[in-house]
């Protein structure tokens, strides 16, 4: 399983692989000082999207039910 932590670089403005971090912690390509930060999990993302598209086919739906019984 992957790690769930991405070291980010403010001023590359990119993630950072664990094996290329400093011994400072600092970012190879600039030399700033760079932070861990935690991912978004994939199936978070899926659901968000799953959940518009069914809101959006949802609110279709109702528009045409409307359009028929008005």
């Amino acid at each position: 399983m992957s790690d769930p932590e991405v070291w980010w670089c403010e001023g590359c403005a990119r993630g950072v692989p664990a094996t290329e971090v400093g011994e400072q912690g600092e970012c190879p390509a600039c030399g700033q000082p760079i932070a861990a930060r935690r991912r978004v999990p994939w199936h978070l993302k899926l659901m968000l999207v799953a959940t518009a598209v069914y809101l959006a086919w949802r609110i279709y739906q109702g528009m045409v039910w409307l359009a028929h019984h008005v």
